[in-house]
């Protein structure tokens, strides 16, 4: 069988085998995890509630695809396949989930409690140049 990386073109996009989302009429959803007995919802998914313990009947749900830009850095010094310079930050979705991410913005056009949108993009180019998709943020 031949290896299904040398089968991508070098325009191709990757992505990655886990696909924590959902998309819907040009909207992204990142897919957590909400805990039927005390409500908490997580991203990425787990199989324990955090907050409380629980560890059964755990929920998929889908999550706020807008929130608020928590803090953010600009990346100069990084791995092969990155941009550089990029933006990394942690973003509040209104449904209370604190997540880290990219940020599809330079550093200097952003500011905290910015409001931001889930999107997907380029993250990086893997080892056979091939662009990885992911989630990342956009500002509204």
């Amino acid at each position: 069988m031949a290896n299904a990386n040398a089968e991508l073109k070098p325009d191709t996009e990757y992505f990655p085998a886990s696909k924590p989302w959902k998309e819907s009429n040009g909207e992204v959803r990142l897919i957590g995890m909400r805990c039927p007995v005390c409500g908490t919802r997580v991203f990425p998914a787990k199989d324990i509630c955090h907050e409380c313990g629980n560890e059964k009947g755990l929920e998929p749900t889908p999550l706020s695809p807008t929130g608020t830009l928590y803090s953010f850095t600009e990346m100069h010094a990084v791995l092969k396949g990155f941009p550089s310079p990029y933006v990394v930050g942690y973003v509040d979705l209104e449904d209370g989930v604190r997540l880290f991410g990219q940020i599809e913005h330079s550093a200097a056009e952003l500011k905290v409690d910015e409001p931001v949108r889930v999107v997907l993009g380029r993250v990086k180019v893997n080892a056979e140049g091939v662009p990885v998709i992911s989630y990342k943020f956009r500002k509204r």
